[in-house]
């Protein structure tokens, strides 16, 4: 079995184990002048992190990279120059600390918690991901937060993420078993330990995907609830660059150019839209 390492619950967690150091030196630039001199917006991201972000070949390809593009499209009107985009590779333990040393200039999927809003600019939300259960195989007629909140229901959440916080506020009588790692999870779901992985809506395709012999449905339960995502930029004292992305989310959620980079990147990582639900928008 491959393992998955595509958890939306662990990137939504980026920031706790690099801490929130206060502003950036003062001899930093500011954001939306670095990006103009040098013609480049520099993008974090993983090798592999599907549909995320991912490497493909000498460049990645991921609906970060996708958002990326468009604003890297959009800002080089006001900027009166092409830019372009670089890319830099980072990780969920020090991607705060990579944005705050201007090692990157964007990252585009964290929950915009109030610590980071202290260590951090954050710009959106930029998309939604709804919590959802996977299902081992075996389990269906499950359908409501409800059905899940009892103690014969075993869920499987990765520790220390929106997750696991969702799933003990949805199905507080659920056993809960949390996961330092998010391989850990589907082993408890193969060891029998566990009935449901708690996880949110593109982790929970990426299971299906990876490993259909082993999981049933995913199950989005009524009420559909929802976590955010924003982007992450350095607070830099100028605020420039910060307000051209807040509008150019604001404008991509509204007339649908998000939903079209998100699907087009699920699409592109081999994903089956298809088992969305009916209505779901992101």
């Amino acid at each position: 079995m491959r393992f998955n390492q595509f958890f939306f619950g662990a990137a939504v967690a980026i920031g706790l184990a690099a801490g929130v150091a206060a502003g950036p030196a003062a001899a930093q630039q500011n954001v939306w002048d670095k990006v103009q001199s040098s013609g480049k917006m520099v993008v974090g991201v993983l090798a592999d992190n599907k549909p995320g972000v991912w490497k493909e070949g000498n460049t990645y390809e991921g609906f970060y990279v996708n958002f990326a593009r468009d604003i890297a499209d959009k800002i080089s009107v006001p900027m009166g120059k092409k830019i372009t985009l670089d890319f830099a590779e980072s990780s969920f333990a020090t991607v705060v600390l990579d944005l705050q040393s201007g090692k990157i200039d964007i990252w585009s999927g964290m929950s915009a918690t109030e610590e980071r809003k202290k260590a951090l600019d954050m710009a959106g939300p930029m998309y939604d991901l709804a919590h959802c259960y996977v299902n081992r195989k075996g389990l269906t007629g499950l359908k409501t937060w409800e059905d899940y909140n009892k103690p014969s229901i075993r869920v499987t959440t990765q520790m220390g993420t929106s997750d696991e916080k969702a799933i003990q506020e949805l199905s507080p009588k659920a056993t809960l078993l949390s996961m330092k790692t998010g391989p850990e999870t589907i082993l408890a779901i193969q060891a029998g330990r566990a009935d449901a992985i708690g996880t949110s809506v593109l982790s929970g395709l990426r299971f299906l995907q990876d490993d259909p012999g082993l999981f049933g449905e995913v199950v989005f339960p009524t009420p559909i609830r929802s976590l955010p995502s924003s982007a992450g930029i350095r607070r830099d004292g100028d605020g420039r660059f910060h307000k051209f992305v807040q509008a150019w989310a604001d404008k991509a959620r509204a007339d649908g150019t998000t939903k079209r980079l998100m699907s087009d990147a699920i699409k592109k990582a081999g994903m089956n839209p298809d088992l969305l639900p009916a209505g779901f928008s992101f």
